[in-house]
């Protein structure tokens, strides 16, 4: 399909695919709540990751854009007057606590007021692609399914991130949309940066537990740091440009399959990550079980590093299982991809 609308388009995720499609020659209206400068910079910087030269930035059509308000606070007869693809990335990403209203009015009340405007302006032959994360199934050890859930309880997940993508995708599992079979769900697994390059335009995810313990061993460096872990614990670490080319190849094919899992078929362990992270930090990370802190302690330092990590530590305490298939699953992060993650991020993305 030719013509797109991406919205949140200042978004890690949707910038880099923003930057692909013009790339490819189709045209791009990217909503975003953003000024139009941060927008453009931040496709522009998508485009120089993805190795694209930074002056498509100026084949986008920029627009603004409010999840708030049923007419997305932008012209739709502009924004809906071909067929297109309608990307609906905006979303607001904390795992902070009391933030609970905030992500429902963004993240479940703006889907479904996007959702609602897509239904009603769209043309005919359009698609909606709706972006979310594979962690919406909480902390349930079942294996997640590709298939429209189930509400679940608050208590069922980490944070009220989870919580609130989670009842956005059962929102839009009982529209028209949905019934008429027009959506992909595409979950998304945790977002790294470029395979090649190491590159990351983003602070979330393992970037944030990064920095966090960047930010301890420069200042205490030769410490052993413990984290309780799950016996089996990995993370579905998933490239930007992989990310893209699948979003691509899935938006443009069938979507008989309307819930689809983009993680990679092969997980990396989180020993891996954490002899790469000790590969070029100060500082000794050690993957321990409940148990083995029961019998020895964290000491001070230990403990003061868990209470900074506890919003992003709790992903390293399950093991998880998504069902996936070829199709859909980007490339796996292989031990050398992921030294050029975490060395790239050391040496370019740390606060100086």
């Amino acid at each position: 399909m030719d013509n797109h609308v991406v919205d949140g388009a200042n978004g890690f995720v949707a910038s880099h695919l923003i930057g692909a499609l013009v790339a490819r020659g189709d045209s791009v209206i990217a909503l975003a709540r953003a000024s139009e400068g941060v927008v453009r910079r931040k496709v522009s910087d998508a485009l120089a990751t993805l190795d694209l030269n930074p002056a498509l930035v100026e084949k986008v059509q920029v627009r603004p854009f409010s999840l708030a308000e049923p007419d997305l606070g932008t012209s739709t007869a502009e924004v809906f007057s071909e067929p297109c693809a309608y990307w609906h990335s905006a979303a607001l990403i904390t795992f902070f606590p009391r933030r609970e209203a905030e992500l429902h009015a963004v993240n479940v009340i703006g889907s479904a007021n996007v959702a609602a405007a897509f239904a009603e302006h769209a043309k005919p032959g359009s698609r909606y692609v709706h972006v979310s994360t594979a962690y919406q199934h909480g902390t349930t050890q079942s294996r997640a399914l590709e298939q429209w859930p189930s509400y679940g309880h608050p208590s069922e997940f980490r944070n009220d991130y989870e919580h609130s993508k989670r009842v956005a995708e059962v929102a839009l599992s009982q529209t028209g949309l949905a019934r008429r079979g027009d959506v992909l769900v595409a979950r998304l697994g945790v977002m790294v940066g470029h395979s090649a390059t190491g590159r990351a335009l983003t602070d979330l995810g393992m970037y944030d537990f990064l920095r966090v313990v960047a930010l301890f061993a420069r200042r205490t460096p030769g410490r052993r740091v413990r984290f309780v872990c799950h016996p089996a614990a990995a993370l579905h670490l998933t490239t930007i440009d992989g990310t893209v080319d699948r979003l691509l190849a899935l938006a443009g094919g069938p979507l008989d399959r309307p819930v689809r899992h983009l993680v990679p078929p092969v997980a990396v362990p989180v020993t891996d990550l954490f002899a790469a992270i000790s590969a070029h930090l100060p500082v000794e990370l050690v993957a321990v079980t409940a148990a083995d802190v029961a019998a020895e302690p964290f000491d001070r330092f230990e403990a003061i590093v868990n209470m900074r990590c506890k919003f992003t530590s709790p992903y390293l305490r399950h093991e998880y299982d998504f069902e996936s298939h070829p199709d859909a699953e980007p490339p796996p992060v292989t031990p050398e991809v992921l030294d050029r993650l975490v060395s790239w991020y050391v040496r370019e993305g740390l606060p100086a």
